[in-house]
């Protein structure tokens, strides 16, 4: 039996710590370009433009927390 999905995940980002003290970042995304048959043109146009604003801001908490823990390293 197939199930029909009303959601679909397109961008993910994840902190992941590992137990030698190691902090990563993990960001996922879904192209796009193959859903594009099941959106209006406006509606797909939304969506490129939320990746591409949301993309950037995960890039700058990345780079936060990068910079946080380096400062940190530095002064310890």
């Amino acid at each position: 039996m197939s199930i029909k999905r009303k959601e679909a995940q397109i961008l993910g980002y994840k902190l992941l710590y590992d137990r030698t003290g190691k902090l990563v970042t993990e960001r996922t995304s879904t192209d796009i370009s193959k859903l594009k048959k099941f959106f209006t043109t406006e509606e797909y146009v939304t969506l490129q433009t939320i990746l591409r604003e949301a993309t950037q801001k995960l890039d700058e908490v990345h780079d936060y927390i990068e910079n946080s823990l380096n400062a940190r390293k530095m002064t310890d």
